[in-house]
């Protein structure tokens, strides 16, 4: 083979690896979005990200009750394909507020600023919903 033949090969499989791993991360992402999904019939889910290339993701996925608490919390952290969900029961039981702020105290980490942005998306979520229960406000919001 010449070298352009060579490279190209190299390219073929640097891509294919690339798909096999896009896959696998996929997978753990849909599986511990499912298991935190079925873990309850009442509450609020949230997703959120932090991080980036340099210092590393993480995504925190976080079911808030009706009363504030915390739920289940779960967090995917890592590089990539080595990224696995992990269950954070060091947040479940404690008030989503109380969350909040020990998380804003580390909001650089990765995993600090993934729980603030579920949060935020979980709060979100209940102002909508607060504001459609409300009387006299006519039925849902437009999308």
């Amino acid at each position: 083979m010449t070298g352009w033949q060579v490279a190209l090969a190299l390219l073929a499989l640097a891509w294919a690896l690339q798909c096999v791993g896009t896959v696998i991360q996929v997978r753990r992402y849909r599986d511990a979005f499912r298991d935190l999904s079925n873990s309850s019939d009442d509450g609020w889910l949230g997703v959120g990200k932090g991080g980036g290339a340099l210092k590393g993701a993480a995504i925190a996925m976080i079911v808030v009750a009706p009363d504030g608490t915390v739920r289940r919390a779960t967090s995917l952290q890592g590089r990539t394909v080595f990224a696995k969900a992990r269950r954070l029961e060091e947040l479940e039981g404690r008030s989503a507020s109380d969350v909040r702020s020990d998380a804003e105290g580390r909001r650089r980490e990765p995993l600090a600023a993934a729980i603030l942005s579920a949060l935020d998306q979980v709060a979100q979520v209940r102002s909508r919903q607060t504001l459609n229960e409300e009387p006299g406000l006519g039925g849902a919001l437009p999308a």
